[in-house]
C-alpha cells in the first residue's frame, strides 16, 4: 500500500463552515443557467418572467425542505442515498446514488462544454471539447489539494459571480423602462408555468451539500440551513436579474438572444458589456464544475464505506484527507465525456437524472413523514414527475439503461457479496 494512502476507510474532516457550506450550494446552483436560460423562460412567460422564477422557487423549495428535515435526521454525507437507504431500502439507496453519481458525471461535462463555448468570446479558436477536457482536469486538481482549499477556492468564484450579477441589476437601475412590463402576462398564466418549467433547472444543485455533510461542522444544524439559504439566496438574486433584464432591454430581445444578459448590457451602451457577462459566466461554471467533481467523489466515498462501491474508491489521502482515488476517477470519466459529448444531449439527460434525484429525496420524506411534511414531499415528488414529463424521449431512454445497468451492478456484486458474506 503506498505511504500516502489509506484504505481504512478513515473519517472525513468536519472542516466546514456554514458559510463554506452555503457557498458550495450557490456554487451548484448558480451556474450558467442564468445567464442564458432566463432568455429562453422569457420567449414562453414574457414580461413576467420573474414570476417564473419565484414560481420554479417555490418548486424547488419543497424537495429543499424534504432534504433538509432527511438531514436532519440523517446528519451524514450521502444525501438522497443515504435518505433512500434509511427509509426505504439498501437496494432503493443504491439505485438513488447510482442516478446521482451518473447526473454529476454528465453534469460536469455538460458545464464543461459550457465553459469552453463562454471561453470562445476572448479565444475564437479553440477547440470546444478539447478545453472542456482541460477545465476538468483543472478542476480535478483543485480537489486533490483538499476540501479546505477547493473550499477557499469556491468561496471566491461565487463571490465574483454573485458582484457581476449584481452589477448587471444595479446598472439596469439607470436604463430602466416600465414600459417593457405592458402587458404583463401576453401568455397568460400558461406561460408562466411553462416558463418556471424552463427555469427550473437553474435551482439544480440544492440537494448537494447534503452529500458532504460529514465534513460541515454540526451537519444536523448547518445542513439544512444551507439548503435553503441557498434557495432563497439564488432566488433573490434570480429575480433581480429577471426584472433588470427584462426592464432594459424587454422579453422579446431576451427571448430570440443566446446570450441575453450580454445582449441588455449592450442596449445599456456598456462596451465592455458582453465580456464582463462571459466572464462571469466562465466563473459560474467553472463553480459547478468544482462542486458536481466534489460531489461525485464524496457520495462514491461514502457507498464504498457501505460496500456499495468497490472499496479502491474509499481510499483517503493521508496528506489532504481526500479520496483520490475517487476523485481522479470521477474526473477521467467528466473527461471522457466532455471529450466526445454533445451539449444539448447530455443536458437533458443530466435534467432527468437530476429530476430522478429529487423523486428519490421525496419518496424518502413521504416514507418517514407525517403532517404537513408529508405534504410537502407529495407536492415535491408530484412537481419533479411534471416536469420530467416535459423531457424528451432520449432522457428516459438514457434514464432508463442507467437504472437498469444500476439493478444489474447491485444484484451481481452487492447482493452477491452481502449473501456470501456470511460463508467467509
Amino acid at each position: 500500500m503506498p505511504p500516502e494512502e489509506n484504505t481504512t476507510m478513515a473519517k472525513l474532516k468536519p472542516t466546514l463552515s456554514l458559510f463554506d457550506s452555503v457557498n458550495i450550494a450557490l456554487g451548484s446552483i448558480i451556474g450558467a443557467g442564468i445567464f442564458v436560460i432566463i432568455g429562453a423562460a422569457a420567449a414562453v412567460a414574457g414580461p413576467a418572467v420573474f414570476l417564473s422564477v419565484i414560481l420554479a422557487a417555490i418548486v424547488s423549495i419543497f424537495t429543499g425542505l424534504t432534504s433538509a428535515e432527511l438531514s436532519r435526521r440523517f446528519p451524514r454525507s450521502g444525501g438522497a442515498y443515504t435518505f433512500a437507504k434509511e427509509a426505504i431500502s439498501g437496494s432503493a439507496g443504491f439505485i438513488v446514488g447510482w442516478l446521482w453519481l451518473f447526473s454529476n458525471l454528465v453534469v460536469g461535462a455538460t458545464v464543461a462544454i459550457g465553459f469552453a463555448y463562454y471561453l470562445k468570446f476572448f479565444i475564437p479558436s479553440i477547440p470546444t471539447n478539447l478545453v472542456a477536457a482541460a477545465a476538468i482536469a483543472l478542476a480535478t486538481a483543485v480537489q486533490l489539494r483538499g476540501i479546505r482549499e477547493s473550499s477557499s477556492v469556491n468561496n471566491i468564484l461565487v463571490l465574483l459571480k454573485v458582484l457581476v450579477l449584481l452589477f448587471f441589476a444595479g446598472s439596469a437601475l439607470f436604463f430602466f423602462r416600465p414600459s417593457n412590463f405592458e402587458p404583463l402576462l401576453p401568455f397568460g398564466i400558461q406561460g408562466v408555468v411553462a416558463g418556471a418549467a424552463t427555469i427550473f433547472f437553474a435551482y439544480a444543485g440544492f440537494a448537494r451539500v447534503a452529500v458532504i455533510a460529514d465534513e460541515i461542522k454540526e451537519p444536523a444544524k448547518n445542513v439544512p440551513r444551507a439548503t435553503i439559504l441557498s434557495i432563497i439566496a439564488s432566488t433573490i438574486l434570480y429575480v433581480l436579474v429577471a426584472v433588470a433584464a427584462v426592464g432594459v432591454a424587454g422579453y422579446a430581445t431576451l427571448a430570440k438572444s443566446g446570450s441575453p444578459l450580454a445582449d441588455a448590457m449592450a442596449v445599456e451602451g456598456f462596451g465592455f458589456g458582453t465580456a464582463l457577462i462571459s466572464l462571469g459566466a466562465l466563473i459560474a461554471t467553472g463553480t459547478v464544475l468544482l462542486a458536481s467533481i466534489l460531489g461525485v467523489s464524496r457520495l462514491a466515498l461514502t457507498m464504498a464505506s457501505d460496500k456499495m462501491l468497490p472499496q479502491f474508491f474509499g481510499a483517503i489521502d493521508s496528506k489532504t484527507s481526500v479520496p483520490r482515488n475517487s476523485i481522479l476517477i470521477g474526473g477521467a470519466v467528466m473527461l471522457v465525456l466532455a471529450l466526445f459529448a454533445d451539449l444539448p444531449h447530455i443536458a437533458y439527460i443530466s435534467s432527468f437524472s437530476l429530476l430522478s434525484y429529487y423523486v428519490g429525496i421525496n419518496i424518502s420524506g413521504m416514507k418517514l413523514f407525517k403532517g404537513k411534511d408529508l405534504f410537502v414531499s407529495v407536492l415535491g415528488l408530484l412537481f419533479c414527475l411534471g416536469l420530467m414529463l416535459s423531457l424528451p424521449a432520449l432522457s428516459w431512454l438514457v434514464g432508463a439503461a442507467v437504472v437498469l445497468s444500476g439493478a444489474a451492478y447491485y444484484l451481481l456484486f452487492v447482493r452477491r457479496a452481502e449473501k456470501d458474506a456470511p460463508n467467509r
